[in-house]
């Protein structure tokens, strides 16, 4: 059995993408489900807060830090059966679709460059042009203090733009999923390399970013009195960008702390 190291006083800002935050009281990497329990019943018996954390993007701490214990999801494992892949949550999503693309198995090849894990993939049902993690997603697997291990189809998950289940329930942890992916002879490989390049151009490397933080509008869920207000040229693809109308409202370059709205 793997042994619990608990860490005391650990920097948030250096757990994010944007490098901000204070310091957590305590901090852990779990690599197994044996180890999770041992670290969330020991938060638990000092009364201690918990909170479980991938590569810390889309993440924005609090320079007050956080008193409690922060739970790293570092579980690998990457197991592949003809068009379906048992993933572990803790996988970097970039490089688990630079295996697939080497496995002719598409489906999240236009998500390479999304920052994080596959759990906080399925955690923020991420997507970008024009596939969504939720398209691949057979069955989560997951654990919480209360149900030990449990598995979600698809439908239990209760995908929607930009959400899941589990940012509803933060007591549970993603232990893996299994994708279901279609089989393609395309050079997913040359697709993902210039779906990334359109990225660096937005998000040069070096960036201290959180990722796209913002969600944009579902034209599809705004009353039709409030979309007939809306310029047309505002809409794309269903969407009203975020973007834009953080631009509209002067919030572009506005900032509070160390934290600053992209211009």
């Amino acid at each position: 059995m793997a042994e619990l190291n608990l860490i005391p006083r650990v920097s948030l800002a250096e757990l994010t993408t944007i490098r901000i935050g204070g310091t957590a009281d305590w901090f852990t990497r779990v690599y197994e489900v044996e180890q999770l329990t041992r670290a969330v019943a020991w938060a638990t018996e000092r009364h201690l807060p918990f909170l479980f954390l991938g590569e810390g993007s889309n993440v924005l701490f609090p320079d007050s830090g956080f008193r409690g214990l922060v739970i790293k999801n570092r579980s690998v494992g990457f197991e592949p059966y003809a068009d379906e892949v048992q993933v572990a949550g803790g996988e970097n999503l970039g490089e688990v679709i630079q295996r697939l693309n080497r496995l002719h198995l598409a489906g999240l090849e236009c998500m390479y460059g999304i920052p994080g894990t596959i759990a906080g993939a399925i955690v923020g049902n991420a997507g970008a042009y024009g596939q969504e993690i939720r398209d691949c997603i057979v069955e989560v697997s997951s654990w919480s203090p209360e149900g030990g291990v449990q598995a979600f189809d698809r439908d239990a998950m209760q995908f929607s733009y930009r959400h899941s289940l589990l940012k509803d329930r933060r007591d549970l942890f993603v232990l893996s999923c299994r994708l279901r992916l279609r089989p393609s002879q395309e050079n997913l490989a040359a697709k993902s390399d210039e779906i990334l390049r359109k990225r660096l151009a937005k998000y040069p490397i070096g960036l201290r970013c959180p990722g796209s933080f913002f969600k944009n509008i579902l034209v599809s869920r705004l009353p039709p009195e409030v979309l007939a207000g809306i310029p047309t040229d505002f809409i794309q693809y269903g969407k009203i960008p975020a973007g834009r109308l953080l631009e509209e409202v002067g919030a572009k370059g506005a900032s509070r702390g160390d934290a600053l709205i992209a211009d």
